[in-house]
């Protein structure tokens, strides 16, 4: 039996899928001393394991004839190692807080509005149902309020069909609307116009605005924008 010296070992510990536990013992001193004369248990196996590439041709030509399998071996341990290893990405640190995911709800429940208030033109749809405009002009009146304009796929405008009336025009008050809620967020003012409204009898700003009532709408927007304050 070898010096208790010698056999003492360190051990790693890894799992195995369908394999139980692989605990692997790194000898002290010399390993083939620390072995000499000692019997293994059924089922034990001794493995030569190198970290340096330059070693690795000696170590075959010393074992060559006598061990069986070595690159399997190898390959074999190296993977158990590598099964106990901490990820090298952490998942948990890419997940939205509860801010984030409240603002995504957002823009979906705004979304949601949009596709009940008959969805959104494109830039050049616009330009038709105002007479052939130019772009440098609708760029302006989403500028300074008087057209409603949301972010769209790959970011490009999008302007709710909501806003024009059946001839083609602005339904008149946008702006108006927009300063009295007190922001220049357009999905602010999409929500405003397209919600029944108690203030309003349940009924829809944006109704009430293509039937000229404007002055009642500015009165609620005027009330939501103190609220959202």
């Amino acid at each position: 039996m070898a010096d208790k010296a010698q056999v003492k070992a360190s051990s790693v510990t890894a799992k195995a899928r369908g394999r139980g536990v692989l605990t692997m013992f790194t000898m002290k001193g010399d390993p083939i001393k620390a072995l000499s004369g000692f019997k293994l248990p059924a089922g034990a196996r001794v493995a030569i394991i190198s970290e340096k590439p330059e070693s690795v041709s000696a170590i075959r030509k010393s074992v060559r004839g006598r061990v069986d399998r070595v690159t399997e071996v190898i390959e074999q341990a190296a993977r158990h190692t590598r099964v106990e290893r901490e990820p090298l990405v952490d998942k948990s640190a890419f997940e939205p807080d509860a801010r984030s995911r409240a603002m995504l709800e957002g823009v979906r429940i705004a979304q949601q509005d949009l596709r009940e208030a008959g969805g959104a033109y494109d830039l050049d749809e616009v330009r038709t149902l105002m007479r052939g405009v130019s772009r440098q002009a609708i760029d302006k009146r989403v500028q300074d309020g008087s057209l409603l304009a949301v972010p769209g796929p790959s970011n490009r405008r999008s302007y709710p069909t909501l806003q024009f009336n059946r001839d083609g025009t602005v339904v008149p008050g946008l702006k108006a609307i927009r300063e009295a809620l007190r922001t220049s967020n357009s999905w602010t003012v999409l929500n405003f116009l397209t919600l029944p409204d108690v203030r309003l009898g349940n009924r829809k700003p944006i109704e009430l605005l293509k039937s000229g009532q404007l002055d009642f709408v500015l009165e609620a927007a005027r009330r939501h924008g103190k609220q959202g304050a």
